[in-house]
């Protein structure tokens, strides 16, 4: 069994950076037709389009954003049978003050996979069938001191994952929450700001994290492998690319910099 997409097609939200754009590359290079959707349109300019890999401005928060990008992989290509819902943001803020921080996580991070979910699914079922790959997070079993929000959002999205999973087994849609943990991705620079140095940094990470910090694309290999179908027995699946950090015993966590 091979990992090969080749004549799937695949969407991919916050396609613009991070594990979004090496999901996007990975699709593409397994095959896959793509249609990257991010909100920064400068970004997406960037990305190298051909006839396999077109790109669309979309905002996952937005219902009629994320229809749009269904279209679009239906107009261009013919169906859809692939889904990457990768698009997030990470921001610290106490639970009582900062109300705007909690709405905007809990509206890109949960709402946006509902959103895409709900656009996708009956193209899946005109499909036969395919696979849906939610980016959760080692958050979505344990928090951290003023990330509230980031971890009730990562939480609601495995238990989406779950549910619908459940839900929709009898149309063949297989649905997973990629759970990575630390990920060197621009999203991930606000853990650096607490350390005197970059360096410091990522030696605090390899302290914890017992593979040292993942790539982007390490994490998008293990998507495509969910997407093909050498996963087709799996479904439901709480998938961790977090190189052993939930396999270690908080009480050798690294310590306080």
């Amino acid at each position: 069994m091979t990992y090969s997409l080749n004549g799937k097609t695949a969407i991919v939200t916050g396609a613009t950076s991070g594990m979004g754009h090496a999901a996007a590359i990975a699709l593409r290079d397994a095959g896959a037709n793509v249609v990257a959707g991010g909100r920064n349109r400068e970004a997406l300019a960037a990305l190298p389009t051909d006839e396999r890999f077109v790109t669309m401005r979309a905002d996952v928060t937005d219902e009629n954003d994320a229809s749009a990008l269904v279209d679009r992989a239906i107009s261009e290509f013919g169906a859809l049978d692939i889904v990457f819902n990768v698009a997030g943001v990470a921001k610290e803020g106490s639970f009582l003050e900062d109300r705007d921080i909690w709405d905007q996580t809990l509206n890109t991070n949960f709402h946006g996979v509902v959103n895409v979910c709900r656009a996708a699914i009956p193209a899946l079922q005109r499909a036969g069938g395919g696979s849906i790959v939610n980016w959760a997070s080692t958050n979505s079993f344990e928090s951290a001191p003023q990330f509230s929000a980031y971890a009730v959002s990562k939480a609601a999205v495995l238990m989406l994952s779950k549910a619908l999973a459940i839900d929709y087994a009898p149309d063949n849609i297989r649905v997973h929450a990629l759970c990575p943990g630390y990920v060197d991705t621009p999203l991930l620079e606000r853990h650096a700001q607490h350390y005197r140095t970059r360096e410091s940094w990522l030696d605090s990470v390899a302290a914890a994290q017992p593979l040292g910090m993942a790539s982007p694309e390490s994490v998008a290999d293990v998507a495509v492998f969910l997407a093909s179908d050498a996963s087709r027995i799996m479904t439901g699946s709480a998938v961790l690319a977090d190189g052993g950090w939930l396999a270690r015993a908080a009480s050798v966590a690294p310590p306080t910099p």
